[in-house]
């Protein structure tokens, strides 16, 4: 059960996930329900907690995940790493920021011009706010792996890699099945593991002047607005 949550929240990075899901016995097996919330979905549009259902057998293998809707973070999300990161368009953001009201929140996902660790993007001097989520992966056909910060082995130092890396360090090839439900494969998450890079960034609800600034940091390549909220 543990396992199909996380990596429910690794495959599904434009979600947040409510914790103490409840778990029902069926004449087929065990029904695991959590809820979940789109991010970037501001409080009044916001259609409440929506619930997520994994059905598993009697030999605890996955035989269902009730689908999740798309979400506009996520078809932001789905750009990252596409020909989209250009000049042109990186100039066109940083105008639609400028006009904006400062009155305004604003969800976005800021692409680095290249994968590099945690250390290279979020050092004190890389100048870029801590997000909400860093991305393992690029995006495309689908959407990127994402990882929240989460305390690693000591807590000492919170990382987004190392508690990713941590999480890969405990799955199994007898996982593989459970993984494959969540549109995972075993082999791809520790090759991703081991390069241990950040492609993008998630900001949610931010202010115009601060996404401004990291749109104009070097470290970006683009930056992509998926949600936009009067305050």
């Amino acid at each position: 059960m543990e396992l199909a949550l996380s990596a429910l929240s690794v495959s599904r990075p434009d979600y947040g996930f409510n914790p103490a899901p409840t778990s029902e016995k069926t004449a087929d097996g065990l029904v695991v329900t959590a809820t979940a919330y789109p991010l970037g979905a501001f409080m009044a549009e916001r259609p409440g907690d929506i619930p997520v259902s994994v059905t598993f057998d009697h030999d605890s293998v996955v035989t269902h995940v009730s689908p999740l809707p798309e979400t506009r973070l996520g078809r932001a999300l789905k750009l990252l790493g596409t020909s989209n990161g250009s000049a042109e368009s990186a100039q066109a953001i940083r105008e639609l920021l400028s006009n904006m009201g400062r009155d305004v929140e604003v969800v976005a996902v800021a692409e680095l011009a290249e994968p590099m660790t945690e250390t290279a993007a979020l050092k004190d001097e890389a100048g870029l706010t801590q997000p909400q989520r860093a991305l393992l992966s690029p995006g495309g056909d689908g959407l990127p792996l994402g990882n929240s910060l989460y305390c690693g082995r000591t807590c000492d130092e919170q990382s987004y890699t190392a508690s990713f890396q941590e999480w890969v360090s405990t799955l199994r090839p007898q996982d593989q099945h459970t993984l494959k439900a969540f549109g995972l494969d075993l082999n791809a998450l520790r090759a991703t593991s081991q390069r241990g890079r950040i492609h993008g960034l998630i900001y949610e609800n931010y202010d115009v002047r601060t996404l401004l600034e990291i749109s104009k940091n070097p470290r970006v390549k683009a930056l992509y607005v998926a949600d936009i909220n009067s305050k």
